[in-house]
This record gives C-alpha cells, sequence and structure tokens, in this order.
C-alpha cells in the first residue's frame, strides 16, 4: 500500500505568463479538460504509464488526510500590479503516493519558478510524521525546514 504525503503549496504565479505555461498549469490543477500539447513541467517522459493525467485531484475529498484535497487559481482581483497586470494566486493541498513523490516535487519546482513567491510556500507532511516539513523556494532552489518547537502526533 505504501505512504501518503500530505502537500500544501500557495504561490503568486509571475503576470503576463504565456498562455501555453498557464494551460498546462491549468490542466494539471484540473481546472481544464484538454491537455497541453507539449508537456514542460516533467523532465522524465515517463511520469505517466499509457496517458497523461493532470497530477493534483482537483477538488475531492482526501482518502489519506483529514480534508480535502483542493486545487485553485485565481485573479487577485484586489492586488493589482502597479502597471495594472493581474496577479494570479495558486492554491493546492494534494494527497500524493509515495511512488508519485519525485513527479509531484518536479511539479512543484517547476510552478515555483513561474511564481514570485519566495520564501515559504506551503508544506509537505508524510502519514508517519508527527509533523509536515515547511518548503521554501528561495533563489530557485526547493528548501526544506522542520518545524521549531515540540509536536505531538494526534
Amino acid at each position: 500500500m505504501g505512504g501518503y504525503y500530505d502537500l500544501f503549496l500557495s504561490l503568486e504565479l509571475q503576470p503576463d505568463l504565456p498562455e501555453e505555461i498557464l494551460h498546462e498549469i491549468r490542466w494539471h490543477l484540473r481546472l481544464t479538460d484538454e491537455p497541453p500539447t507539449e508537456f514542460r513541467a516533467f523532465s522524465a517522459p515517463d511520469w505517466y504509464d499509457e496517458t497523461p493525467y493532470p497530477f493534483f485531484n482537483g477538488t475531492t475529498g482526501s482518502h489519506a488526510f483529514d480534508g480535502v484535497d483542493v486545487t485553485a487559481l485565481l485573479p487577485a482581483t484586489h492586488r493589482l500590479y502597479p502597471d495594472g497586470r493581474q496577479r494570479w494566486l495558486m492554491t493546492v493541498r494534494s494527497c500524493v503516493h509515495e511512488d508519485e513523490l519525485g513527479y509531484a516535487m518536479d511539479l512543484v519546482r517547476w510552478l515555483a519558478s513561474y511564481a514570485t513567491t519566495t520564501g515559504w510556500i506551503g508544506y509537505l507532511g508524510y502519514t508517519a510524521d508527527p509533523a509536515p516539513k515547511f518548503m521554501y523556494y528561495v533563489d530557485g532552489t526547493l528548501k526544506f525546514r522542520e518545524p521549531a518547537g515540540p509536536h505531538r502526533a494526534s
């Protein structure tokens, strides 16, 4: 059966992303049904068996953690750039099987590379761990940090 990871990611995407990048992001978030003509998020061509599938689950009950797996990409209507460009806000909470963790981290790195967000971007928790590790994206590198202080398992 294996273990599961609870992945939470929150980013503000760069303005003026090319449409093919936004389309692939929307597809992986299950916000469009049409797959991209070319996949850029994964360096390994074998990330799927026969048919490509959106990596995240959209909005559904999580089968391994309390709460909901959810994906969202929304315009920040009250936070425009000074020149009037639109900000896009993205949030993901997804249950990831341990066999797919490498691909999930490739996708997180790819998404973070198109974000304006630096520093804390989310967390990654494992079913057997008492607390998640915080994820940071700094200078083009994804880093993890244990939370400070004592933590109890529920």
